[in-house]
């Protein structure tokens, strides 16, 4: 882990913008590269955004994050017959809500990245006027009919039209599978106001609970995880794009969990 010589990146580093990276780990044929500054940790090359939406689309994926919030995100699969463990996905998605609740009373939220719409459904029992985005037309089709009370959108990052901003974004395990993260931060400016809060979800890379080597990380699996962050780096994405870290919360497994506020002056 971190060996190797510094090269030159082809781009720069898509959190902090620094051109200097070091060989972070290989694993199946694919390199990983460590920024020198930030440590943020990405594939080179990277997969354009349209091969891994096909990737995301399929049947055959690996198992998740570690982190409990994986569960709702489409990898793990829509099929036309239902939901694979809808009733414990359901279940998990309302215990979460409980804990955030007061972002949700009549606020406006979106899940971005909402799979089969447990946590979109979940935010909407808690009086939220809840709506969900995702590329999965499999997962939309099911979230609607689970949800018919909730607002899903099957379209991309850049399709996304947003009528008025957000109170409350959420947007689990999905952040790691971007290929463009100027894309995806774009879509959560566009999303929200002054004083919106968001909450992202994501693998720990800096978590004591990952793994030595790190191949060994049942997480670190190109190409569907691209990219990887710790606190200081998802955190210094998120005020570059002028938001404050609000609270992290605590994780039994090598999860991350960031509540972020945007702030007034941007």
């Amino acid at each position: 882990m971190n060996a190797g010589p510094d090269v030159v990146a082809a781009q720069p580093c898509a959190v902090c913008e620094a051109r200097e990276s070091r060989l972070f780990a290989e694993i199946d044929g694919w390199s990983y590269q460590q920024c020198s500054r930030c440590a943020f940790v990405f594939v080179v090359p990277m997969p354009a955004q349209d091969e891994l939406n096909t990737l995301y689309q399929g049947d055959e994926k690996p198992g998740g994050s570690e982190s409990d919030a994986a569960e709702q995100h489409p990898e793990a699969g829509a099929h036309d017959q239902g939901y694979p463990k809808a009733r414990s996905r359901h279940r998990r998605a309302l215990l979460r809500s409980l804990r955030l609740w007061p972002l949700l009373w009549h606020k406006r939220v979106i899940d971005v990245g909402c799979g089969g719409g447990f946590m979109a459904g979940a935010f909407q029992r808690f009086g939220a006027d809840a709506s969900g985005l995702d590329i999965d037309r499999q997962a939309i089709r099911y979230a609607r009919a689970r949800y018919p009370k909730c607002n899903f959108y099957c379209q991309s990052f850049e399709d996304f039209e947003v009528d008025r901003p957000y109170d409350f974004v959420y947007s689990s395990e999905l952040i790691e599978h971007v290929a463009r993260l100027d894309n995806y931060m774009d879509l959560i400016r566009r999303l929200t106001h002054a004083g919106s809060h968001v909450l992202i979800t994501t693998p720990d890379l800096g978590s004591p609970r990952v793994p030595t080597p790190v191949t060994d990380w049942d997480v670190f699996g190109p190409p569907y995880h691209v990219q990887f962050f710790d606190r200081d780096n998802l955190a210094l994405l998120f005020e570059r794009a002028g938001f404050s870290e609000v609270r992290v919360y605590g994780d039994k497994k090598a999860g991350l969990k960031m509540l972020f506020r945007r702030c007034k002056s941007t």
